[in-house]
């Protein structure tokens, strides 16, 4: 990056370059983004301050993984949907961890949760994130593995990834509440799986 390139003229850069390589006029961007064309204009000319829909709008329209813009504005790259996509090919398939309360399932294991295993995919999952500049729970969340809520630790130290499902304005309530109970029972398993000895 030039160090003389602002955030915002860096962001229009890279915007350029996606839409070169998509094949796509901006007037099909702004189509896709929900914009009109004077809005993505002044995106593109770094006028005013970008809202999160605007944002996630031009995510969509140039095919990049959510966060990818603000990736760009705090000097990193965005991550397309084709290499997220192939990222998640090459990582080893997550196994289903079953619930505690599921008896069939830990019936029919006939055996506990092999902590080694789960360390593994977990490593596995972390080297993706970090290979698509996502936190390993950033890929939990998206993944419908866990809810923000599970993953805050203390009311001192609340988890990034909790707050921002909470304060993001495009969830339903709904959603946002089936991704916290879900990522709360996936942190209490893998807690307790890792409690016991190997």
């Amino acid at each position: 990056m030039d160090e003389r390139e602002t955030p915002r003229r860096r962001l229009a850069r890279l915007m350029t370059e996606r839409r070169d390589e998509l094949g796509l006029y901006w007037n099909d961007v702004a189509e896709r983004a929900g914009l009109t064309k004077e809005g993505l204009r002044s995106v593109r000319g770094g006028v005013g301050t970008m809202r999160p829909p605007t944002k996630r709008g031009i995510e969509t329209a140039l095919r990049w993984t959510r966060g990818s813009v603000d990736r760009i504005l705090e000097g990193g790259s965005p991550v397309t949907l084709e290499a997220e996509t192939a990222v998640r090919a090459a990582a080893p398939p997550a196994a289903r961890m079953p619930s505690p309360s599921d008896d069939t399932v830990l019936g029919a294991l006939g055996a506990e949760v092999d902590a080694g295993i789960l360390r593994s995919q977990l490593g596995a999952l972390r080297e993706a994130g970090l290979r698509t500049g996502r936190t390993l729970g950033d890929m939990l969340v998206e993944g419908g593995y866990v809810s923000p809520l599970d993953l805050a630790r203390t009311a001192r130290l609340p988890d990034p990834v909790v707050g921002e499902l909470e304060d993001d304005p495009d969830l339903p309530d709904e959603v946002k509440q089936r991704m916290l109970e879900g990522y709360r029972a996936l942190r209490q398993e893998i807690a307790e799986s890792l409690r016991k000895p190997d």
